[in-house]
């Protein structure tokens, strides 16, 4: 009998889930966990303006230049602290949350408030701002292909709700690799959309955007258990990520 069998139910969950990341650092997903939804319309359409006209005098993001991000965020706490924080309640109500199963048959609810990638604001742009004096050519934003890590012993879903995507290009900048195929997604009726999906199991990146182009949305973060794990490092990790992304 494996040791995992004799655990009580609670370790067992929390042996999965180190399991599952170590096979995520090596590059090896679940095949079952590929599966991914866009869901049109998911604010009501006068919330949603409210939503987006809150969110253009929201506070500076935090500028991130990493090996495979380029961009800025705002977290969720900042982000319910500043203007947007009354139309951003809807996705704590059962009308969203109904709206998810109905769409997709999940039982799925937003992770705590006190993890700051419950809700995030990801803004990318093909003329990206610099400090005064930078050195070098300034690179165009994106984010290259990667699969998430996971610190919650239930499923983790990734929800992007885009606000508004100023490109060029007839297809969104977010592509998806679900079985190893890389798909893209029409941008025409893409505002106001929620591309949900899996985002420690399906591949998926931002392509750069090039001049003249912005991109700006919410980052949702939900599952099916969210119960964070007792795994330190794992927790120590996402740290390092959250500082990385909105310098906290």
């Amino acid at each position: 009998m494996g040791l995992s069998r004799i655990l009580p139910r609670r370790l067992r969950a929390e042996v999965r889930l180190h399991q599952h990341n170590r096979q995520n650092r090596l590059g090896r997903v679940s095949q079952s966990a590929q599966s991914w939804y866009q869901i049109t319309n998911i604010f009501p359409e006068a919330l949603f303006e409210e939503l987006r006209s809150s969110l253009a005098n929201c506070p500076r993001l935090t500028r991130n230049e990493g090996a495979w991000r380029s961009g800025s965020a705002l977290d969720g706490r900042s982000l319910m602290a500043g203007g947007g924080g009354l139309p951003l309640q809807y996705l704590s109500s059962n009308a969203f949350t109904s709206r998810i199963q109905g769409e997709t048959g999940l039982s799925l609810t937003m992770v705590p408030e006190a993890d700051v990638n419950r809700l995030s604001l990801l803004f990318y742009s093909g003329d990206p701002d610099r400090e005064t004096g930078a050195v070098g050519v300034p690179r165009p934003d994106g984010c290259g292909w990667h699969v998430d890590g996971n610190i919650y012993l239930g499923q983790r879903w990734a929800g992007i709700l885009t606000l508004k995507e100023s490109t060029f290009d007839d297809v969104s900048k977010l592509e998806l690799r679900p079985h190893g195929t890389t798909t893209t997604i029409l941008r025409q009726g893409l505002e106001n959309s929620l591309i949900l999906f899996q985002g420690d199991h399906v591949s998926h990146r931002v392509r750069d955007l090039v001049s003249g182009e912005k991109r700006f949305v919410l980052s949702l973060l939900m599952s099916d258990n969210p119960i964070m794990t007792w795994n330190l490092w794992l927790r120590r990790y996402q740290r390092r990520v959250n500082r990385m992304f909105y310098g906290l």
